[in-house]
């Protein structure tokens, strides 16, 4: 039986379903608000890494040795490339960051931001980004 993730306008969440039908003809409910038009979500997924760890960290470190630092996009591309290469799920807040960095928006700023959240050293979220969706960690029946 497939898991399909789905997302809630109103709780502004994605949920995870187990879908007993292969081709589902309704969506399911919202566990929280009982909202009954769930949106399908294209689900994370990873892919098995073929490069031993000291190839991967050597390719990294080479290619962020030329990463022009005052270029917010080239820095929202090198995190990309290495979450997808050590397969790390950055989460809605992160990911709403890198749409800015993306964007051109002022690295600095974004930092502060982050930081202020409680992003850091620790990397625990301490809150998060309007807009930027949460995933509920359960699994549900529909």
């Amino acid at each position: 039986m497939p898991i399909y993730e789905y997302y809630c306008k109103p709780c502004n969440t994605i949920y995870q379903f187990l879908i007993k039908r292969v081709t589902p003809d309704t969506s399911p409910v919202c566990p929280k608000c009982g909202a009954g038009k769930l949106d399908r979500v294209m689900s994370r997924f990873s892919t098995p890494n073929t490069k031993s760890d000291g190839d991967e960290m050597d390719s990294m470190a080479g290619e962020l040795a030329g990463l022009d630092e005052n270029d917010p996009r080239a820095m929202a591309r090198a995190v990309r490339k290495m979450a997808d290469q050590m397969g790390e799920d950055l989460g809605p807040e992160l990911e709403h960051a890198l749409g800015r960095l993306e964007a051109g928006e002022d690295p600095e700023k974004i930092e502060q931001e982050l930081e202020a959240m409680g992003f850091g050293d620790d990397g625990e979220p301490g809150g998060s980004f309007s807009g930027a969706p949460t995933r509920d960690s359960g699994l549900y029946e529909a």
